[in-house]
């Protein structure tokens, strides 16, 4: 019971540090809405130039310093996964794959008696 506590301690504090990174770049103030006069567009300039004043880098940083947090916060959960051992050495289950060497691979004589046509393909 105590491994499950600390684990739901771990994701409350996670969050509330996600929180915390998300929150200022939620909180930016962009200023009143543009409104458009005559002959202009919403965008403040005019209908054939770009009027944005809208800054990218805080976006840009802000998205950057998020995915970096969460890099950092998905690799200690699974550093913690491993501690804790949801990876077990043998587990119950393996999935049932095949190993095959590039010599045992089918050649153009193993197909039977079709005999290839014209464009090679087999049917």
């Amino acid at each position: 019971m105590t491994r499950l506590r600390s684990l739901l301690v771990v994701a409350v504090l996670a969050a509330l540090f996600a929180l915390a990174v998300a929150a200022p770049a939620a909180a930016q103030d962009h200023g009143p809405a543009p409104t458009a006069s005559h002959g202009e567009t919403a965008g403040g300039g005019n209908e054939g130039g770009s009027g944005s004043t809208h800054d990218v880098v805080p976006v840009l940083v802000w998205s950057t310093a998020g995915i970096v947090a969460s890099g950092i916060l998905l690799s200690v959960f699974y550093l913690l996964k491993r501690r804790v051992g949801g990876f077990p050495a043998n587990p119950a289950w393996v999935a049932p794959i095949t190993i095959m060497q590039s010599k045992d691979f089918p050649t153009e004589g193993s197909y039977g008696d079709v005999p290839a046509d014209a464009h090679g393909a087999h049917h």
